[in-house]
């Protein structure tokens, strides 16, 4: 990747964006939706401090394997993994009627999920956001892992 910090800005901007809609969809009583975009939120901002990292190539939509991988940078994310995990929930149990047994999300999902699903993007966005503002360009073009 040439430009890592712009592109990560742009991966930052979109969670932003995403994590804006969170509490409309909440209130609008979506909350299988709002489950969902909450993990999409995190994935987007995890994705973006990895590519202020240097990364390049990140295939996982997984919360806890993103996490991981931002360990290599800032061990806090051992952590952080640890209080947003459940998000990993949210990728295709919030989305396909399918996913769970005799239940589809549009009914399994509740307000109180919602709401915790938020705070965990709220907790992943606000670490990254936190991190990308306070590190300076890397030389070469990569951080090196702590």
């Amino acid at each position: 990747m040439k430009q890592p910090k712009q592109e990560a800005q742009r991966w930052l901007q979109q969670a932003q964006s995403d994590f804006a809609f969170l509490d409309v969809a909440r209130q609008a009583g979506k909350y299988d939706i709002c489950c969902f975009l909450a993990q999409q939120t995190a994935e987007k901002a995890l994705k973006a401090y990895l590519f202020h990292q240097g990364e390049e190539l990140l295939f996982t939509h997984a919360i806890f394997r993103l996490c991981e991988l931002a360990t290599r940078y800032d061990p806090a994310f051992v952590e952080i993994r640890e209080q947003v995990k459940l998000l990993d929930f949210y990728y295709v149990e919030a989305r396909y009627p399918n996913a769970m047994e005799d239940v589809i999300p549009a009914v399994f999902y509740s307000n109180k999920d919602a709401e915790q699903a938020i705070e965990m993007a709220r907790i992943v966005i606000e670490a990254v956001q936190a991190r990308i503002e306070t590190q300076e360009e890397p030389e070469g073009g990569r951080n090196e892992p702590q």
